[in-house]
């Protein structure tokens, strides 16, 4: 028989067609020529697709790109004559990041329709094959990076300005994060100077890309306005012989200069700013940051005031001072306190050598001696008892050697002020205002005492050399 389906495609229960019968001579003298037979008889069956098999497959290469996608390309035999058929495929790396020979396998294969008939549903073919690809790191830049300038700080410290920083490569979604530093390459005045920046990177996918940094960019460095603090105004008694105090640049590490307006005051190092007493008064005390090419000059000052010692006298009693009597020059016993009197170097016994005439001026009259002051004696040492003769004999004072000013303090607020000029043979003392006198005129040893070991600070005092202790009230 001869027979057909009504169409060669895939399908099931498809109708088959008897289209011809042809008899044949049999056996037991079965005749074909006795025997005739109609045609046209039907039935079902079906017809399923035909495997194809897969004969060759490669996978491209590829550049990270955040998924597992590969792309392969296929061949194939089993076709029908010539049929062609089309193919895709899905295929897929093991993983989305980088290395060589990376697994990929074919996931799916899809069949469409060719030409010359080609059907794709008249064939199938199976997936799972599997062959190596590379991923390679994807390309990443950076940029958009920018420095600020600045005033001169004598450091290479830059702030860099990455709000608007650019990954150029970088696949959307990727956990990727960078840190930047900048330094100048020196740190002079300039404009268009190189600042040099340092990367560092964060993120789950670092490793997959190949990324150029942004190196460099360019900032200007413009000259400094550096300012002095941390100076201010000093008062100090001579009691002291010196001190430090320093500016504070605000820039960190600039040289300050130092120097004294009246270095017969107090005389200054011009490198470390320490301070040494020379005599009473006031100073100015400067500093000064000295112009360069990186920064403008600077001056700060403050003043400073030198005192001569304070002497404290709590021994005199306020009736005493306050006495009209002469007989209380003797001030009692407690004068003898006043041998040892607080000042700068603590307590001291002086005047035990010194042996001299108290001569008085009063008013441009004639000086006139008033007693003798003897250092060795215990409580008053000053003598009235003496020829009259005497009154107007007394060694003169001779040339200047030293002056100074000092205070005497009584118990309560009274503060009393002399000048004391020491003399090749003696001492002048003299009351410099109102209240010092009339205290002087009624408490003279204890003005003689102070001013004696006010004298005894002095360079060029010798106690067997005062001969003469002239109080002058003009």
């Amino acid at each position: 028989t001869s027979s057909s389906f009504n169409n060669k495609n895939v399908g099931t229960g498809k109708t088959v067609t008897v289209n011809s019968i042809t008899l044949a001579d049999g056996s037991n003298g079965g005749l074909a020529a006795n025997y005739s037979i109609s045609v046209g008889q039907t039935t079902t069956a079906s017809i399923t697709a035909k495997p194809l098999t897969v004969s060759g497959i490669t996978a491209s290469n590829k550049i990270y790109d955040s998924t597992k996608t590969a792309t392969t390309t296929l061949s194939f035999s089993g076709l029908i004559g010539s049929e062609t058929i089309n193919i895709s495929n899905s295929s897929t790396f093991d993983n989305k990041n980088i290395g060589t020979g990376k697994t990929v396998i074919v996931n799916s294969i899809s069949l469409v329709d060719g030409s010359n008939g080609g059907l794709a549903s008249n064939y199938l073919i199976s997936s799972g094959q599997t062959t190596t690809a590379n991923v390679s790191a994807r390309p990443l830049s950076v940029s958009n990076i920018s420095a600020s300038n600045k005033s001169y700080d004598g450091t290479k410290s830059v702030a860099l300005d990455t709000s608007n920083v650019s990954y150029n490569g970088l696949v959307s979604g990727d956990d990727f994060s960078g840190t930047f530093t900048g330094i100048f390459s020196n740190e002079n005045v300039g404009t268009g100077r190189v600042v040099n920046i340092t990367s560092s990177y964060r993120g789950d996918e670092i490793g997959n890309y190949s990324i150029t940094n942004q190196d460099t960019h360019f900032a200007n460095i413009t000259i400094g306005s550096p300012t002095i603090s941390g100076l201010s105004n000093q008062e100090k008694t001579f009691t002291s012989s010196s001190y430090t105090l320093t500016g504070i640049p605000s820039i960190s590490g600039l040289p300050i200069v130092y120097a004294s307006s009246d270095n017969s005051i107090a005389t200054v190092n011009s490198d470390t700013g320490e301070v040494t007493f020379v005599n009473v008064g006031k100073v100015t005390i400067s500093a000064k940051i000295l112009s360069t090419l990186n920064y403008h000059s600077a001056t700060s000052s403050y003043t400073l005031e030198i005192n001569l010692n304070t002497i404290t006298t709590n021994n005199i009693t306020s009736n005493v001072v306050n006495s009209s009597s002469s007989s209380y020059i003797n001030l009692n016993n407690q004068i003898s306190a006043l041998k040892k009197l607080d000042a700068r170097n603590g307590l001291a016994q002086i005047g035990r050598n010194i042996k001299a005439k108290i001569v008085i001026v009063k008013e441009k009259s004639d000086a006139k001696v008033e007693g003798i002051y003897d250092g060795k004696i215990n409580g008053n040492n000053i003598e009235t008892d003496f020829e009259d003769e005497d009154q107007e004999k007394f060694v003169q004072l001779g040339k200047f050697i030293d002056e100074k000013i000092f205070f005497l303090k009584i118990t309560g607020n009274n503060l009393f002020k002399f000048k004391l000029e020491l003399r090749e043979n003696g001492l002048m003392v003299m009351p410099l205002n109102k209240i010092s006198r009339t205290f002087l005129d009624k408490a003279k040893q204890a003005v003689i005492e102070a001013s004696i070991y006010e004298a005894s600070q002095m360079v060029g005092f010798v106690e067997n050399k005062i001969k003469t202790i002239m109080i002058t009230f003009d």
